[in-house]
């Protein structure tokens, strides 16, 4: 990691070389994986360890060609490897059943946590307390969410248009990098774009409102954008070989705004229901996968739906897109929308330690505060 994690403004340091930002004009990330005979040449030639997972398992006996394989398919790590089945590595081409096996026997050998193993209260007390949590910008969110967003874990942000929600994700990737002192998490961020909402002016605003260096912060997100599913579970694919590349520091934070866009879309009618059903619940378990390998903390934006029938004061009542399998597969539930001319009303509805509360915070150049009047 950089020397500049302990500087005043709690950065990472900038490197000496920076990586390009992936972006919506490069070639889809489909187009690195190098044809069947192709792949066996280049196995001879990555002898480097660049990925965490290649020197551990080929000193464990594991191929090289499937290594690359493995990597190609998205297992960086073997903690993905170990936590993976048995039937979805088999269907990583050129990998037989056999050889599969012994794959995830040496991965569980490499990483003995990945097995079925007990602890006791105190050693779970002790691994959360260690656990980084990013702040929002706003104390009464942070404690309404029991200290912010948790590293490990999926927090869905949810609500109308215009509640916030895609300005609570990009203050969330400045405030990522800070150092942990600094209520941060000392890491780099993802960015997968499928509404076409990340802005780098916004970014940069925040930055500078928060008196930090706004082209190393801008430096340290690396975006890309999706313009259907397909292309959405690519730059998930793409995102466990950037997870898993800590040359410029660690990553600490994944945001995905917005999660069901494209879901809606292209699975619009009642008979679709079931197969979008079972696509998001496939999409959701892998971000778990990679919150969890890599100790990042997962954040995805979320559209609303009308309840029918179900009416207020305040007009038709809504709920979160993706029903039961989206609330399932995340561990914080955020409800946002408007409260005021300048005020937005923050409601939790789900945690797995919090109480069901809400309160109110306020959108400026800052990014999120506390809520102002007026």
């Amino acid at each position: 990691r950089g020397p500049g994690r302990g500087s005043s403004t709690g950065w990472i340091a900038a490197p000496p070389q920076a990586k390009n930002m992936i972006a919506a004009t490069d070639a889809p990330p489909t187009a690195i994986v190098p044809a069947e005979q192709a792949m066996e040449d280049e196995a001879e030639d990555m002898q480097d360890d660049s990925f965490t997972v290649t020197g551990e398992l080929r000193a464990h006996g594991v191929q090289q060609a499937d290594i690359v394989r493995l990597e190609r398919a998205g297992y960086t790590t073997v903690e993905l490897i170990a936590s993976a089945t048995t039937k979805q590595l088999a269907e990583i081409k050129g990998i037989s059943h056999d050889r599969v096996k012994f794959i995830r026997e040496k991965s569980l050998v490499i990483d003995p946590a990945s097995q079925t193993t007990f602890r006791s209260a105190l050693e779970v007390r002790a691994i959360r307390a260690a656990t980084p949590k990013i702040t929002t910008g706003a104390s009464a969110l942070d404690r309404l969410i029991g200290g912010g967003i948790e590293a490990g874990t999926i927090t869905e942000i949810y609500g109308d248009s215009g509640s916030g929600k895609t300005q609570l994700a990009l203050a969330l990737c400045v405030k990522a990098q800070l150092a942990t002192d600094n209520g941060g998490a000392a890491g780099r961020v993802l960015f997968i774009d499928t509404d076409d909402t990340f802005r780098t002016e916004r970014v940069q605003e925040i930055a500078e409102a928060s008196g930090v260096d706004a082209e190393q912060c801008m430096h340290n997100i690396r975006s890309t954008r999706a313009a259907n599913f397909e292309m959405q579970c690519v730059a998930l694919k793409a995102a466990a070989n950037e997870l898993a590349d800590a040359a410029e520091g660690e990553y600490r934070l994944v945001v995905v705004d917005c999660v069901m866009a494209h879901l809606r879309a292209e699975y619009s009618g009642r008979g679709d229901l079931s197969e979008r059903q079972q696509t998001l619940n496939s999409y959701l378990s892998e971000l778990k996968k990679l919150a969890r390998a890599f100790k990042v903390a997962v954040v995805v934006t979320n559209q609303v739906m009308a309840i029918p029938d179900q009416f207020s004061l305040g007009g038709p009542q809504v709920k979160s897109c993706g029903g039961p399998v989206m609330a399932h597969n995340t561990n914080t539930k955020i409800f946002l929308k408007k409260a005021g001319r300048n005020q937005k009303k923050a409601v939790l509805q789900h945690s797995p330690f919090m109480p069901y509360g809400d309160c109110l915070f306020s959108i400026t150049a800052a990014g999120i505060v506390d809520a102002v009047d007026g």
